[in-house]
């Protein structure tokens, strides 16, 4: 069945991806040793983005940095922003600050030394950072990060209410606070449907009415997605939780693909350039 289009628009947004593996999100609950399939899975996605003129800010996990240094310099020459996602995927609550602090700093190194160019932006595993909570913003700021991408601007779905701005802003030590869209519904809850979950799960109809609000109301947002979620093949966590992972698997390339098709996408610190001035000026 074809997917129903999205009307055109003008408006450009930001595209990020985080890079990391099916079991990343799955470990806790899935055996080792685990199939790699995360390169094979971002080859897609880059392959599905040239289709389209499209780029983006990949997020990546330092450990796949480590394991596939040629993914990663792949993707830097294809004109996408590389951002760090963190060393290993934890959760910053977790984590002491110096834990914290030491984690991103190794991703940092390894990033920057596979590309050659500054890493400027930042997103913590599980969006992991809370408005309330100021250490990790202190601490991604002494470490020379422009940008952040890890808060959502509801404190959990249904959002009733919003615990952040929905567009870019400063917090008060200077970094820049990028959050990804969240999108309103039924005229009170706020979800964070541009999403590969949103893309996957929602109806298409639902979903497009629900990008053009938001285009409405905010202008221009992030979206996100993860590699593995164009993948059926992937294993799963079993239970509810594998089920939210596995669910529409099937059916994001074509929605992806009407997306793009319908709005222009460039990397977090093209679509906000104020955002990363700190790295680029």
């Amino acid at each position: 069945m074809p997917i129903e289009p999205l009307t055109p628009s003008a408006i450009r947004h930001a595209l990020s991806v985080d890079v990391e593996d099916w079991y990343h999100d799955a470990a806790s609950n899935v055996r080792a040793p685990y199939e790699q399939r995360v390169e094979a899975n971002t080859l897609r996605l880059l392959d599905l983005f040239a289709e389209h003129d499209a780029r983006a800010t990949f997020f990546v996990l330092g450990e796949v940095a480590a394991q596939y240094p040629g993914l990663i310099r792949r993707i830097a020459a294809a004109g996408h922003e590389i951002g760090s996602h963190g060393y290993r995927h934890c959760r910053v609550p977790q984590l002491l600050r110096r834990e914290f602090r030491d984690d991103v700093a190794h991703s940092l190194r390894v990033l920057e030394d596979l590309t050659g160019r500054r890493v400027g932006g930042y997103r913590a595993p599980y969006f992991s950072i809370k408005a309330d909570v100021q250490w990790p913003i202190d601490t991604l700021r002494e470490l020379g990060i422009a940008y952040d991408s890890s808060i959502l601007a509801i404190d959990r779905p249904p959002g009733l209410e919003l615990v952040c701005p929905r567009t870019p802003f400063r917090h008060r030590n200077g970094l820049w606070e990028v959050p990804v869209g969240v999108l309103r519904m039924l005229y009170f809850w706020h979800l964070p449907l541009a999403s590969g979950a949103g893309l996957r799960m929602v109806p298409t109809r639902l979903l497009w009415r629900c990008v053009e609000r938001f285009e409405r109301d905010v202008g221009a947002g992030v979206f996100y997605l993860h590699p593995w979620e164009l993948d059926p093949a992937s294993p799963a966590s079993p239970g509810a939780a594998g089920w939210f992972l596995r669910a529409g698997r099937r059916r994001l390339p074509e929605r992806l693909r009407a997306l793009l098709r319908a709005r222009a996408f460039a990397p977090i610190g093209e679509v906000f350039p104020d955002c990363n001035a700190a790295v680029t000026a």
